[in-house]
């Protein structure tokens, strides 16, 4: 009897285990199924992570293998660049002292008469003459002064447009011409203006072309280039010395110890800037002064004499005795 009791003990307690144990696992299943639900409800949030390309280096090259690529640059073709050329100035001024000076203006031959004027008055006022009349004079090339009665012009002859000279002893009422004169002076003639005509005869000019020439003596002279460089001879013009480069340069006149040069389009001056020169053929340019006035190159003249320095710029004669530094 014991037995069969504990024989029933024992297969009650085997059924309890079983049921506790079907009891744990179905909780377990619950509980993953929950998790399962949670997790396809709520996902986990992934963050996306930039990548990069990989790099790949460049392949080697054996420079041995590699043939050279011939490139042909752009050709740039040089622009040539020409000095600004400066014209004959249409305008002659030649002064024999402080109060007297003559003028004239000069063109085209036959078409241009040769009407000089004079001034005894410091410029105030002038006094026109007709050198044409009885001479066949026509344009005027420079203008000589000896005095207040005598003074020379070598003009063209209208006939065939060759140089003569023409003078009066009766300050200007009364002309004369001397064409076997006309090469005792300086001049150049526009038909040649590559040569320069002095009292030694004529010769090679130091440029293809003088604009104007200004003499001291019979053999000491200075030429101004259509280029603004400015040449000085001290043997007739038989040779000259180097050059002196004065861009912009107008006219010029001989002076007392020089030259004396008028220019215009200068730094600084908004007019005419006049400079000296001393006679020795490499002697260096000083700016002197300006002289404000509108005034175009080709009505530009300068001349000097007794230490005043006269200027014809535009429509007014002005005169200084300080070389340039101040006008009246």
């Amino acid at each position: 009897m014991a037995t069969n009791k504990e024989f029933k003990r024992r297969k009650n307690g085997s059924g309890v285990l079983r049921r506790r144990l079907l009891i744990a696992g179905l909780a377990a299943f619950l509980l993953f199924d929950v998790a399962l639900v949670s997790f396809a409800l709520n996902p986990p949030v992934v963050e996306l992570v930039e990548t990069k390309p990989v790099e790949t280096p460049p392949a080697l090259v054996d420079p041995a293998v590699v043939e050279p690529v011939e490139t042909n640059p752009p050709v740039v073709e040089p622009v040539e660049t020409k000095p600004v050329e400066t014209k004959p100035p249409t305008r002659i001024l030649t002064a024999l002292n402080s109060t007297t000076a003559w003028r004239a203006t000069t063109g085209a031959c036959p078409a241009t008469t040769a009407n000089p004027e004079q001034t005894t008055d410091s410029g105030a006022t002038w006094t026109g003459y007709d050198a044409s009349a009885g001479t066949d004079a026509s344009s005027i090339l420079s203008i000589y002064v000896k005095s207040e009665a005598e003074a020379s012009l070598v003009t063209l002859t209208a006939a065939n447009c060759t140089p003569q000279r023409v003078s009066t002893f009766v300050a200007g009422d009364q002309w004369q011409e001397y064409p076997d004169r006309v090469g005792a002076n300086w001049f150049i003639d526009p038909a040649d203006r590559a040569r320069v005509h002095s009292p030694a005869g004529a010769f090679a000019a130091p440029c293809p072309t003088v604009i104007a020439l200004a003499n001291r003596t019979d053999s000491t002279a200075a030429a101004l280039c259509s280029d603004g460089r400015l040449f000085r001879t001290g043997d007739g013009a038989a040779t000259w010395g180097p050059g002196v480069s004065l861009p912009g340069a107008a006219n010029l006149a001989g002076s007392d110890d020089g030259y004396i040069l008028a220019a215009t389009n200068q730094a600084g001056c908004a007019g005419v800037q006049v400079f000296s020169t001393p006679e020795a053929p490499d002697a260096a340019l000083s700016p002197n002064g300006c002289r404000e006035a509108a005034v175009a190159p080709g009505d530009l003249a300068v001349a000097s004499a007794g230490g005043i320095v006269w200027l014809w710029a535009g429509d007014a004669v002005s005169r200084s005795s300080d070389g340039g530094a101040t006008w009246r």
